[in-house]
């Protein structure tokens, strides 16, 4: 394991800027993912990463050794791709063996046919890697298959083994899973948690699907317009957003924004209703954001709006309603049987936990309030 070290990266297609000086330190071991929307300059720092581009700027630092100019091949990284990248003519186990062959064997030793007879140990010795890997997988079975015998979430394993097979410092994946079906998404999101547990070998994982960063990482980097907004724990990440962009993208459904004000004594109201009687902040108009599970239903709150929308996913159930001076619904999380009784266009009232909002001031960034003493919204 090694740690991996990009400083001051920076990238452009002709005028268009796509990564601004971007600073990341992967720590040797960790399960580190690049999160943010389509357009935002991640899988092209992954690429930059695995040598498949070069940096207009900055420096990539693997261990103690300065890659910027080194080859892919030179890298030990290993790439898994959204598309999986399987010869579709060659077996898993051939697929498997590829990287080793070319790294491993000579140019004689690589021949059709006769290359096994001239490097008869050297070809023991990669099938031995090839099941022991497979066996890690639990892909034994699939060896002698062909890529189009296989369905997506096996394909996916071979395009692990592949990568695994090479015992890299570590692995580069580019949204492995935006090609399975939910439920095999979620069973695989399992699988590679575990994977990562057991190799104890760093992972720098790409995606769009905020899922994936939070119930994967160790450390997670939302990233937009080719910057990253923040770094760090998934917890700390959902639970102290570094702005209002982050806060926004990280959550499913969205936080909720509501238009707030720091009044002259430091207190913090959200349409004249008090939350925070001190925040110690200057008088200030500002952004609130509450999510969905820190809003409840209250026949005494002082929240009152009509239910537009109802969400039901079995195990939680969401309204979206509607409040008079706000033009974007508010989606509050409850549970189906509490809310048995009630249909659409019903009037509703409601609270929120007072210590769980955030704030933001005019320019989208967080802003640190002191809670000495907290006021319940009732």
């Amino acid at each position: 394991m090694s740690k991996i070290v990009l400083s001051g990266i920076g990238k452009s297609f002709g005028e268009t800027p796509v990564l601004r000086g971007i600073d990341l330190t992967v720590e040797a071991g960790q399960f580190v993912t690049l999160v943010g929307p389509s357009g935002c300059g991640k899988s092209t720092l992954l690429r930059i990463l695995a040598g498949l581009e070069a940096a207009d700027t900055g420096t990539v630092t693997i261990g103690d050794r300065d890659v910027t100019r080194t080859r892919p091949s030179d890298r030990n990284l290993a790439m898994v791709f959204q598309s999986y990248a399987l010869y579709p003519h060659l077996t898993v186990a051939e697929n498997m063996m590829t990287p080793l062959k070319l790294r491993d064997l000579g140019p004689a030793g690589r021949l059709p046919i006769v290359g096994p007879m001239l490097a008869r140990s050297e070809y023991l010795r990669l099938r031995q890697q090839v099941q022991t890997t497979a066996e890690a997988l639990r892909i034994e079975a699939l060896l002698h298959r062909k890529p189009g015998q296989l369905s997506g979430g096996q394909r996916q394993r071979a395009a692990l083994g592949r990568a695994m097979v090479r015992n890299p410092v570590a692995f580069l994946m580019d949204e492995p899973l935006s090609n399975l079906d939910a439920a095999l998404r979620v069973h695989m999101r399992a699988e590679l948690s575990e994977l990562h547990r057991r190799l104890e070998t760093t992972f720098v994982y790409v995606t769009h699907d905020q899922a994936e960063a939070l119930t994967m990482s160790d450390q997670m980097a939302v990233m937009m317009n080719g910057e990253i907004l923040q770094y760090g724990r998934p917890a700390h990440v959902y639970g102290a957003p570094a702005s209002l962009e982050v806060a926004k993208f990280i959550g499913s459904p969205a936080i909720n924004v509501l238009p707030g004000e720091i009044d002259s004594t430091g207190g913090l109201s959200v349409m004249g209703k008090l939350l925070l009687p001190d925040t110690r902040l200057a008088r200030q108009p500002v952004s609130v954001g509450v999510r969905p599970e820190h809003l409840t239903l209250d026949p005494n709150g002082s929240f009152r709006g009509v239910i537009r929308h109802r969400e039901n996913l079995g195990s939680d159930l969401f309204l979206h309603v509607q409040l008079d001076g706000v033009e974007k619904a508010v989606i509050l999380r409850s549970h189906p049987r509490i809310l048995a009784g009630t249909g659409l266009e019903e009037e509703v009232t409601f609270s929120a936990t007072a210590d769980e909002v955030h704030v933001f001031g005019a320019d989208g960034l967080r802003l640190h309030m002191a809670r000495p003493s907290l006021v319940e919204v009732a």
